[in-house]
């Protein structure tokens, strides 16, 4: 039977072994945002939540983000606007563009050629995390 400590020492390894991804979630959707989270912590990403662009880019500033899950069509600041400059400020993140508009074949296509490191339609969620796992090389 294994004894505290060494239970400790093993979850330390193999945290150390395969370090936790932290995966911001920016959608105007809380509904989304909430699914994403509940698919994504028990495969054992850390996830962040942010509604709007300005907010993300804030927490991109304070911490350090392995990924980035981009909704494609939100109000005030859409998608492309912030894929541009997401690409140019912070060039080793990778995004993943999703969409659930009517033209979500369209914005991410044009996703794609923007710098997106992959794209997802919001229909297909069950696919995010392995996904993500392929994005971040996992």
């Amino acid at each position: 039977m294994a004894t505290e400590a060494s239970k400790n020492q093993l979850q330390r390894t193999a945290t150390a072994e395969c370090p936790t991804a932290k995966v911001l979630v920016l959608d105007d959707d809380a509904s989304f945002r909430a699914l994403a989270r509940a698919i994504l912590e028990p495969a054992g990403f850390e996830v962040l939540e942010s509604e709007n662009v300005p907010h993300c880019f804030m927490q991109l500033r304070e911490q350090a983000i392995d990924a980035v899950i981009l909704d494609m069509v939100m109000p005030e600041r859409d998608g492309f606007e912030a894929l541009r400059e997401m690409k140019e400020l912070f060039p080793e993140i990778r995004v993943v563009a999703v969409s659930g508009a009517a033209d979500s074949a369209l914005y991410l296509t044009v996703s794609a050629h923007l710098g997106a490191d992959a794209s997802l339609d919001k229909s297909k969620i069950g696919a995010l995390c392995p996904l993500l796992h392929v994005v971040l090389d996992r």
